[in-house]
């Protein structure tokens, strides 16, 4: 029985799409009320911007919502990495092999820069976590890299 470790990597998302469009709703129903409001006394024109920026915020929350649906699973054995990226299934695929893998966590050169995580095989170097801030970046990698030596023997 060959031993594994997998890690599954997720931004962080505040909030659910359903979440997100009950706000959405919400807010569209107090904007126009507020708007008829106006309109009745004559601001008509006051409608299409409210309903241009209701339109305007569900797009963003719509694009951050699809953006925080990506997934990153890095999968370990004794033999072999696989970095699988996606959102409902894997749209990238990387299998290194893992006597040759190595973890470095490249700091940035200018303050408000985030650092570079990449796990390096034979000259190929694939960038993990991305939109994880400093101090999960840097947990990730040394859970990686203690995971590695464990599977590999290295210890």
């Amino acid at each position: 029985e060959q031993m594994s470790s997998q890690f599954i990597v997720t931004p962080n998302c505040s909030m659910s799409w359903r979440a997100n469009k009950l706000f959405v709703t919400s807010l569209a129903v107090v904007s126009f009320g507020i708007a008829g409001l106006f309109a009745l006394q004559g601001l008509w024109v006051i409608l299409p911007f409210v309903g241009f920026e209701i339109a305007f915020l569900a797009v963003v929350l719509y694009w951050s919502c699809l953006r925080a649906s990506q997934r990153e699973v890095i999968s370990i054995d004794a033999d072999n990495i696989k970095i699988e990226v996606g959102r409902r299934f894997a749209q990238q695929s990387h299998l290194l092999q893992s006597a040759w893998t190595s973890v470095h966590l490249y700091p940035s050169s200018n303050a408000g820069v985030r650092s570079k995580l990449v796990m390096r095989s034979k000259g190929e170097e694939i960038e993990i976590g991305a939109w994880l801030s400093e101090q999960d970046r840097k947990s990730l990698a040394a859970s990686i890299e203690q995971t590695l030596a464990r599977l590999t023997g290295k210890i």
